[in-house]
């Protein structure tokens, strides 16, 4: 009886355990899904802003071009 007793336990706790370890890793897959659109998110930022840089950049550069020209046309 003792051991009838304790292979029910253990069955039981072995599906409860496999329950709960699904149910975790559903949870994490979620979370690791969530930092994966946040750093897609972080990446879309970045480039737009490097975009932005090389936009103020190359007018930089070109202002310093246009202002060469003129002195030396003077």
């Amino acid at each position: 009886m003792k051991k009838m007793l304790l292979v029910g336990m253990l069955i039981i706790s072995g599906l409860s355990y496999g329950r709960d370890f699904e149910r975790r890793e559903r949870n994490e897959l979620q979370v690791v899904q969530s930092v994966s659109n946040e750093d897609q998110g972080m990446i879309s930022r970045v480039r737009e802003q490097s975009d932005k840089n090389m936009d103020i950049y190359s007018e930089f550069h070109r202002d310093l071009d246009n202002m060469e020209r003129g002195y030396e046309n003077k």
